[in-house]
């Protein structure tokens, strides 16, 4: 009996020991599958990294107050670099005590195209009637929650010489969808 318990034991660590070895490499390939990027490098590298999971780490200079729904992050160094993040995943709204802290942010780099068709549907939605300006696509959307019909149009005609100019068929913005954040002391 006694070798019966000794031997159960062996088999019970050994069970163990290689379980606990198959967690540990699952959470060094997740780990592997996420980028780090920097603030300063964040232009550089969203093109390639569209989609991706990453890793990202600033000072945070702004939350947005209308939900909290966004936040952007600076490099100590630089301020004049701000990468945008958007809560996702279980994240509620991002506090407004934040504003200062340093954090972490993990999630899914994001790519927005603005082309043609994009501007004529908010432009088409800008000028409709007033009593319709609470549905479409682009209201509320980043960048023109509050913003008058006025302002709202001279984006517009902004985006668009910007896109000519550009010689493509579309305009890129990128920013990171959060899963989750920590703050750093």
């Amino acid at each position: 009996m006694t070798k019966n318990l000794l031997s159960l034991s062996i088999i019970l660590s050994l069970f163990l020991f290689t379980s606990c070895g198959s967690f540990q490499n699952k959470g060094e390939t997740a780990s592997n599958d996420t980028t780090v990027v920097t603030v300063a490098g964040f232009a550089g590298q969203a093109e390639k990294l569209a989609e991706k999971q990453v890793t990202i780490q600033g000072t945070v200079l702004h939350t947005c107050k209308h939900g909290g729904k966004r936040m952007f992050l600076v490099d100590n160094n630089n301020d004049s670099v701000a990468v945008e993040i958007t809560a996702g995943g279980e994240i509620a709204k991002f506090d407004e005590a934040l504003v200062g802290s340093k954090v972490k942010v993990f999630g899914t780099l994001k790519e927005e195209r603005i082309d043609t068709k994009y501007l004529n549907e908010w432009e088409a939605e800008v000028l409709k009637p007033a009593e319709n300006h609470n549905v479409g696509v682009h209201t509320g959307a980043k960048g023109h929650e509050d913003q008058g019909a006025a302002e709202k149009l001279s984006q517009i005609t902004a985006l668009r010489a910007e896109l000519k100019a550009s010689g493509k068929d579309h305009l890129s913005t990128f920013s990171i969808e959060a899963t989750s954040y920590q703050e750093l002391k």
